[in-house]
């Protein structure tokens, strides 16, 4: 069955937007497929995202994914919106476009999870068990992978070969070479206030090395273990020693806290040296010979759940630092453990680097837009603030936007 065979996935006379709800590993995606026609002009689809990711206002994920198929209009229609190309670039041959976007509208280049769901989605569909989709829109020169789905064995994405971060992405000449990809940062330096892990960092300042590597998207692998000037911080990130064994302060929150924080300072005090941010993964080969990981993801600013690409950065780097060879390592994705059993399966074939991993079909529904706007609040770091900040406060349009109600305005009112 091809895309032409299915009917129905736009309905335009209703002015809803059809969509389906996915996850996989924990990250959560609304789904909408405009192979066939599209419910908004290429500018809505970054204010559909602000909705479709919302959980208050909308329909709630981490990601708004769009499915288009590479014609001359997609193309250009991109071009003329987004402005990430003076001219066409050259179009990889591809069956499909995949777009991500993230909750404040801004595009993402990739994403490994996401793919594996969409590789997941066209089977269900269209019967279609392997195909090739063009990712990194938003990059000079977009790229083509392979996805696909053996149903209840799992769908996976191969991203191919990993390579050194673009020139865009990085604002540094400091660098060294760990191999033909991989790049090496030192003696990066991240300042804590007095009142933070004040038991665990004194002085207030921690100094790490860095792994950088573009798999799709770009991402900066710690081992906290080695990579770390202060020891012992990574038992809180992981939950447990190297050996396995419980540490001395087991409190859940407090490796949540520091991932939090180093990878909130990374993505917003040096945009000098990552001006589009970058994703953060702590990793750790633990007493098993397990591969765990924990990944603060750029765009959503927070730790996410697990990251496909993050998953292949580690498991890249981790075969460079410890000389290993290895031709399939499965990873462990820390967060998503702590809610339910996952894993992703991380092969090295002839083609590239193939990922695997179970999506799961949620649930499918029409989304009517609201008479109001969602305007985000500020991505400002209020949460870790002893000072809670009033300019994070959201402010709600009713209908036309001629008037707004401020919840701030209103307290000054009563």
């Amino acid at each position: 069955m091809s895309c032409d065979d299915y009917e129905g996935v736009i309905d335009a006379a209703s002015g809803t937007i059809p969509f389906v709800k996915y996850t996989s590993c924990g990250n959560n995606f609304v789904i909408v497929d405009a192979t066939q026609s599209s419910p908004l002009a290429e500018e809505g689809w970054s204010e559909f995202a602000g909705k479709a990711t919302s959980t208050s206002f909308g329909i709630g994920c981490d990601n708004l994914l769009v499915i288009q198929t590479p014609t001359f209009k997609t193309m250009t229609s991109i071009m003329k919106a987004r402005q990430y190309w003076k001219k066409l670039p050259v179009i990889p041959p591809a069956d499909f476009v995949f777009r991500m976007f993230e909750p404040n509208g801004d595009e993402a280049a990739c994403c490994g999870n996401g793919l594996i769901c969409v590789a997941d989605y066209l089977r269900r569909t269209y019967q279609i068990t392997s195909t090739t989709i063009m990712t990194e829109i938003p990059m000079s020169q977009p790229n083509a992978v392979t996805i696909g789905s053996d149903g209840m064995d799992g769908s996976w994405v191969n991203l191919g070969n990993p390579r050194k971060m673009p020139a865009k992405l990085i604002s540094t000449n400091n660098l060294s070479a760990l191999s033909s990809a991989i790049d090496v940062i030192n003696e990066l330096t991240i300042n804590f206030r007095a009142t933070d892990f004040q038991e665990y960092i004194p002085e207030g300042r921690l100094t790490l090395r860095g792994y950088l590597v573009f798999t799709g998207e770009p991402h900066m692998v710690i081992f906290p273990d080695l990579d770390f000037s202060i020891s012992g911080l990574s038992d809180l990130i992981f939950g447990s020693t190297v050996n396995g064994e419980k540490p001395q302060d087991s409190r859940k929150g407090m490796g949540g806290s520091l991932v939090h924080r180093i990878g909130y300072y990374i993505n917003k005090r040096c945009q000098n040296l990552f001006p589009e941010g970058i994703s953060v993964n702590f990793a750790r080969i633990n007493h098993l010979g397990m591969v765990e990981n924990r990944c603060f993801e750029r765009g959503i600013n927070r730790e996410t759940h697990a990251c496909c690409t993050g998953a292949l950065a580690v498991a890249l780097v981790a075969q460079e630092l410890f000389d290993l060879d290895f031709s399939s390592i499965d990873l462990i994705p820390m967060r998503c453990q702590q809610e339910a059993e996952a894993g992703i399966r991380i092969q090295h074939t002839a083609t590239g680097w193939k990922l695997t991993t179970n999506p799961y079909y949620l649930f499918e529904g029409r989304y009517s837009t609201p008479p109001f706007r969602i305007n985000h609040q500020h991505d400002d770091d209020y949460s870790q603030e002893s000072n809670f900040n009033e300019s994070v406060m959201q402010t709600l349009s009713l209908g036309p936007p001629t008037t707004s109600l401020s919840w701030k305005r209103f307290l000054q009112n009563v």
